[in-house]
Protein backbone atom coordinates (compact mmCIF):
# COMPACT_ATOMS: atom_id res chain seq x y z
CA UNK A 1 0.00 0.00 0.00
CA UNK A 2 2.83 2.41 0.86
CA UNK A 3 4.65 1.55 -2.36
CA UNK A 4 1.48 2.10 -4.42
CA UNK A 5 0.96 5.47 -2.79
CA UNK A 6 4.55 6.50 -3.54
CA UNK A 7 4.13 5.53 -7.18
CA UNK A 8 0.87 7.47 -7.40
CA UNK A 9 2.56 10.55 -6.00
CA UNK A 10 5.47 10.13 -8.40
CA UNK A 11 3.13 10.02 -11.39
CA UNK A 12 1.62 13.32 -10.43
CA UNK A 13 4.85 15.00 -9.46
CA UNK A 14 7.16 13.77 -12.21
CA UNK A 15 5.10 12.63 -15.16
CA UNK A 16 1.53 13.79 -15.41
CA UNK A 17 1.70 17.32 -14.06
CA UNK A 18 5.39 18.16 -14.20
CA UNK A 19 4.80 21.24 -16.32
CA UNK A 20 1.45 22.39 -14.98
CA UNK A 21 0.98 26.12 -14.90
CA UNK A 22 -1.92 25.83 -12.47
CA UNK A 23 -1.06 24.14 -9.13
CA UNK A 24 -2.97 20.94 -8.32
CA UNK A 25 -5.85 21.79 -6.06
CA UNK A 26 -6.45 18.37 -4.53
CA UNK A 27 -10.16 18.10 -5.33
CA UNK A 28 -10.75 20.26 -8.40
CA UNK A 29 -13.79 20.28 -10.61
CA UNK A 30 -14.93 17.27 -12.58
CA UNK A 31 -16.92 19.46 -14.91
CA UNK A 32 -13.96 21.70 -15.67
CA UNK A 33 -11.76 18.65 -16.20
CA UNK A 34 -14.18 17.32 -18.81
CA UNK A 35 -14.30 20.73 -20.52
CA UNK A 36 -10.52 20.97 -20.67
CA UNK A 37 -10.29 17.43 -22.02
CA UNK A 38 -12.91 18.14 -24.70
CA UNK A 39 -11.13 21.35 -25.73
CA UNK A 40 -7.81 19.51 -25.80
CA UNK A 41 -9.15 16.79 -28.07
CA UNK A 42 -10.61 19.42 -30.37
CA UNK A 43 -7.24 21.20 -30.51
CA UNK A 44 -5.54 17.89 -31.36
CA UNK A 45 -8.00 17.38 -34.21
CA UNK A 46 -7.13 20.87 -35.46
CA UNK A 47 -3.41 20.00 -35.15
CA UNK A 48 -2.90 22.80 -32.62
CA UNK A 49 -0.78 20.62 -30.33
CA UNK A 50 0.59 23.42 -28.19
CA UNK A 51 -2.90 24.51 -27.22
CA UNK A 52 -3.95 20.88 -26.77
CA UNK A 53 -1.10 20.26 -24.35
CA UNK A 54 -2.13 23.24 -22.23
CA UNK A 55 -5.71 22.00 -22.06
CA UNK A 56 -4.65 18.51 -21.00
CA UNK A 57 -2.36 19.92 -18.35
CA UNK A 58 -5.18 22.06 -17.02
CA UNK A 59 -7.49 19.05 -17.02
CA UNK A 60 -4.97 17.07 -14.97
CA UNK A 61 -4.72 19.93 -12.49
CA UNK A 62 -8.36 19.36 -11.54
CA UNK A 63 -7.65 15.95 -9.98
CA UNK A 64 -6.16 14.89 -6.69
CA UNK A 65 -5.81 11.18 -7.51
CA UNK A 66 -4.97 8.92 -10.43
CA UNK A 67 -7.89 7.04 -11.95
CA UNK A 68 -9.00 5.96 -15.41
CA UNK A 69 -9.77 9.52 -16.49
CA UNK A 70 -6.35 10.78 -15.39
CA UNK A 71 -4.62 7.91 -17.19
CA UNK A 72 -6.49 8.82 -20.38
CA UNK A 73 -5.52 12.45 -19.97
CA UNK A 74 -1.89 11.47 -19.45
CA UNK A 75 -1.95 9.55 -22.74
CA UNK A 76 -3.40 12.58 -24.49
CA UNK A 77 -0.72 14.72 -22.88
CA UNK A 78 2.02 12.37 -24.09
CA UNK A 79 0.52 12.36 -27.60
CA UNK A 80 0.53 16.16 -27.70
CA UNK A 81 4.12 16.28 -26.45
CA UNK A 82 5.10 13.74 -29.10
CA UNK A 83 3.41 15.76 -31.86
CA UNK A 84 5.27 18.86 -30.66
CA UNK A 85 8.59 17.04 -31.09
CA UNK A 86 9.07 16.71 -27.33
CA UNK A 87 9.82 13.00 -27.45
CA UNK A 88 11.82 12.99 -24.22
CA UNK A 89 9.00 14.63 -22.27
CA UNK A 90 6.44 12.29 -23.82
CA UNK A 91 8.52 9.27 -22.78
CA UNK A 92 8.73 10.58 -19.21
CA UNK A 93 4.96 11.00 -19.09
CA UNK A 94 4.43 7.46 -20.35
CA UNK A 95 7.05 6.03 -18.02
CA UNK A 96 5.15 7.55 -15.12
CA UNK A 97 2.01 5.78 -16.27
CA UNK A 98 3.84 2.48 -16.57
CA UNK A 99 5.23 2.77 -13.05
CA UNK A 100 1.64 3.01 -11.87
CA UNK A 101 0.34 0.33 -14.27
CA UNK A 102 3.05 -1.69 -16.03
CA UNK A 103 0.46 -3.36 -18.26
CA UNK A 104 -1.02 -0.23 -19.79
CA UNK A 105 -1.16 -1.33 -23.44
CA UNK A 106 -1.68 2.15 -24.86
CA UNK A 107 1.29 3.58 -22.96
CA UNK A 108 3.54 0.68 -23.99
CA UNK A 109 2.47 0.96 -27.60
CA UNK A 110 2.98 4.71 -27.79
CA UNK A 111 6.44 4.34 -26.26
CA UNK A 112 7.24 1.81 -28.98
CA UNK A 113 6.13 4.22 -31.69
CA UNK A 114 8.18 7.04 -30.21
CA UNK A 115 11.27 4.83 -30.08
CA UNK A 116 10.64 3.97 -33.75
CA UNK A 117 10.80 7.68 -34.56
CA UNK A 118 13.85 8.14 -32.33
CA UNK A 119 15.66 5.33 -34.17
CA UNK A 120 16.00 3.13 -31.10
CA UNK A 121 15.41 -0.33 -32.66
CA UNK A 122 15.83 -2.49 -29.55
CA UNK A 123 13.57 -0.34 -27.39
CA UNK A 124 11.00 0.01 -30.17
CA UNK A 125 10.83 -3.76 -30.57
CA UNK A 126 10.69 -4.32 -26.81
CA UNK A 127 7.78 -1.97 -26.11
CA UNK A 128 5.77 -2.90 -29.20
CA UNK A 129 6.18 -6.59 -28.37
CA UNK A 130 5.01 -6.03 -24.78
CA UNK A 131 1.99 -4.02 -25.89
CA UNK A 132 0.90 -6.56 -28.48
CA UNK A 133 1.51 -9.56 -26.21
CA UNK A 134 -0.83 -8.04 -23.64
CA UNK A 135 -3.45 -6.96 -26.16
CA UNK A 136 -3.38 -10.03 -28.43
CA UNK A 137 -5.29 -8.05 -31.06
CA UNK A 138 -4.25 -8.87 -34.61
CA UNK A 139 -4.82 -5.28 -35.70
CA UNK A 140 -2.31 -4.01 -33.13
CA UNK A 141 0.26 -6.59 -34.25
CA UNK A 142 -0.24 -5.49 -37.85
CA UNK A 143 0.17 -1.80 -37.05
CA UNK A 144 3.25 -2.44 -34.91
CA UNK A 145 4.84 -4.46 -37.69
CA UNK A 146 4.12 -1.72 -40.22
CA UNK A 147 5.62 0.87 -37.86
CA UNK A 148 8.87 -1.10 -37.61
CA UNK A 149 9.02 -1.48 -41.40
CA UNK A 150 8.32 2.21 -41.98
CA UNK A 151 11.05 3.10 -39.48
CA UNK A 152 13.55 1.08 -41.52
CA UNK A 153 13.96 -1.50 -38.77
CA UNK A 154 13.91 -4.56 -40.99
CA UNK A 155 15.70 -6.94 -38.61
CA UNK A 156 13.42 -6.01 -35.74
CA UNK A 157 10.39 -6.36 -38.04
CA UNK A 158 11.49 -9.89 -38.94
CA UNK A 159 11.88 -10.79 -35.27
CA UNK A 160 8.48 -9.29 -34.49
CA UNK A 161 6.85 -11.11 -37.42
CA UNK A 162 7.84 -14.48 -35.98
CA UNK A 163 5.98 -13.62 -32.76
CA UNK A 164 2.80 -12.51 -34.50
CA UNK A 165 -0.32 -14.70 -34.33
CA UNK A 166 -1.23 -16.57 -37.50
CA UNK A 167 -4.13 -14.27 -38.34
CA UNK A 168 -1.94 -11.16 -38.20
CA UNK A 169 0.82 -12.76 -40.27
CA UNK A 170 -1.77 -13.58 -42.94
CA UNK A 171 -2.80 -9.93 -43.22
CA UNK A 172 -2.77 -8.69 -46.80
CA UNK A 173 -0.95 -5.49 -45.85
CA UNK A 174 1.65 -7.32 -43.77
CA UNK A 175 2.42 -9.82 -46.52
CA UNK A 176 2.60 -7.07 -49.13
CA UNK A 177 4.99 -5.00 -47.03
CA UNK A 178 7.25 -8.01 -46.49
CA UNK A 179 7.72 -8.21 -50.23
CA UNK A 180 8.49 -4.49 -50.50
CA UNK A 181 10.85 -4.39 -47.52
CA UNK A 182 12.97 -7.26 -48.84
CA UNK A 183 13.00 -5.79 -52.33
CA UNK A 184 14.13 -2.41 -50.99
CA UNK A 185 17.34 -3.99 -49.68
CA UNK A 186 17.77 -6.08 -52.84
CA UNK A 187 17.04 -9.32 -51.00
CA UNK A 188 15.23 -10.75 -54.00
CA UNK A 189 15.24 -14.32 -52.72
CA UNK A 190 13.23 -13.50 -49.57
CA UNK A 191 11.14 -11.00 -51.52
CA UNK A 192 10.18 -13.76 -53.96
CA UNK A 193 9.37 -16.16 -51.12
CA UNK A 194 7.16 -13.49 -49.57
CA UNK A 195 5.44 -12.80 -52.89
CA UNK A 196 4.68 -16.50 -53.28
CA UNK A 197 3.28 -16.62 -49.73
CA UNK A 198 1.12 -13.61 -50.55
CA UNK A 199 -0.24 -15.21 -53.73
CA UNK A 200 -1.11 -18.41 -51.89
CA UNK A 201 -3.38 -16.30 -49.71
CA UNK A 202 -4.57 -13.90 -52.41
CA UNK A 203 -4.16 -15.68 -55.78
CA UNK A 204 -6.27 -13.18 -57.73
CA UNK A 205 -4.00 -10.20 -57.07
CA UNK A 206 -2.69 -9.35 -60.55
CA UNK A 207 -0.28 -6.68 -59.33
CA UNK A 208 1.47 -9.13 -57.01
CA UNK A 209 1.59 -11.71 -59.81
CA UNK A 210 3.46 -9.16 -61.92
CA UNK A 211 5.72 -8.40 -58.96
CA UNK A 212 6.50 -12.10 -58.63
CA UNK A 213 7.51 -12.23 -62.32
CA UNK A 214 9.75 -9.21 -61.81
CA UNK A 215 11.42 -10.76 -58.77
CA UNK A 216 12.06 -14.02 -60.60
CA UNK A 217 13.77 -12.06 -63.38
CA UNK A 218 15.74 -9.96 -60.90
CA UNK A 219 16.90 -13.06 -59.04
CA UNK A 220 18.06 -14.69 -62.28
CA UNK A 221 19.93 -11.50 -63.25
CA UNK A 222 21.70 -11.34 -59.91
CA UNK A 223 22.61 -15.02 -60.15
CA UNK A 224 23.97 -14.53 -63.68
CA UNK A 225 26.01 -11.49 -62.64
CA UNK A 226 27.46 -13.39 -59.69
CA UNK A 227 28.43 -16.32 -61.92
CA UNK A 228 30.12 -13.93 -64.35
CA UNK A 229 32.10 -12.30 -61.54
CA UNK A 230 33.22 -15.67 -60.22
CA UNK A 231 34.33 -16.72 -63.71
CA UNK A 232 36.27 -13.50 -64.22
CA UNK A 233 37.95 -13.86 -60.84
CA UNK A 234 38.96 -17.44 -61.61
CA UNK A 235 40.40 -16.47 -65.01
CA UNK A 236 42.37 -13.59 -63.51
CA UNK A 237 43.88 -15.92 -60.94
Amino acid sequence: MVMKKKILLRIFSLALVASLVIPMTGCGSKRRQEEYKRDGIEAMQNEDYDKALKYFLNALSQSGSVGKEEKDLALYKASAQYKLGKSGEALKTLQGLLEFDSKDVKALYLMGLIYCDCNKPSKALNYLTKACSLSRKSSLYENAYLSLINAGMGDQADTFYEKMPKEARASKEVLRLRVISYEDVSDFSNALDSAESYLRQYPDDEDMAKEKDFLETALKTVSTDNDAEETETTENN
